[in-house]
């Protein structure tokens, strides 16, 4: 279930709920002469309008969030790495799901974390491909982008060994079992796209 879709009918059924039941009371208590029937129309009418219109409020705002980064930013495609919940939105008590996706740009392994709005992982399974829009330093998920797709070098995109956000350089070294020419991360290790091996550069240079 996305969440935000949820968010915004929930609301907009509070409001049409709170209006019709509170306009109703109003103009009966008019009608009667019941000031109290009043008070408790305009009650009703404030408090189900005032949460319906935030819950409405909020799953809009974060749809046309994620259309304007859809449409103003540029795509990429990735591999699903990891999960983290979105703490800051929360579905039955449980937070939604956000994916840690990470890609290449300029031959640089990068990673961005993506709100789903969604609780459930099953329709993103780890290692599978999906294309994200980027934007002014925030990610969007691509509607219906989930694949199976291979993409170059991600074996590297899923390697748990590099850590995008600490690469401060890398070194080309050739691969000691194949002779590969391949780019690995000081401090880490890549696997080589041709034979597998992971190949270590430590912080001297040395490569192993």
């Amino acid at each position: 279930m996305d969440l935000n879709k949820f968010m915004q009918a929930f609301g907009l059924l509070f409001v049409a709920i709170g209006t019709v039941v509170g306009l109703g009371f109003a103009v009966s208590g008019v009608v009667a002469g019941m000031g109290s029937l009043v008070f408790m129309g305009v009650c009703f009418l404030v408090l189900f309008c005032g949460i319906g219109g935030f819950f409405a409020w909020t799953g809009i705002n974060n749809m046309n969030r994620e259309r304007k980064i859809n449409e103003k930013g540029y795509a990429v495609m990735g591999k699903i790495f990891d999960y983290v919940p979105d703490n800051q939105m929360t579905l039955n008590g449980q937070p939604t799901l956000s994916l840690i996706v990470r890609y290449k740009e300029d031959g640089i392994i990068k990673q961005a974390v993506v709100r789903t709005g969604q609780v459930d992982t099953a329709a993103f399974p780890r290692g599978a491909t999906v294309t994200i829009s980027l934007f002014e330093g925030e990610a969007a998920l691509v509607p219906g982008s989930v694949s199976d797709v291979r993409l170059p070098d991600e074996e590297n995109l899923l390697n748990p060994d590099i850590d995008p956000e600490k690469i401060h350089s890398s070194i080309g070294a050739s691969c000691p079992s194949c002779g590969a020419m391949l780019m690995v991360p000081v401090g880490m290790s890549a696997i080589c796209p041709y034979c597998g091996r992971k190949v270590k550069a430590d912080e001297s240079g040395s490569v192993r």
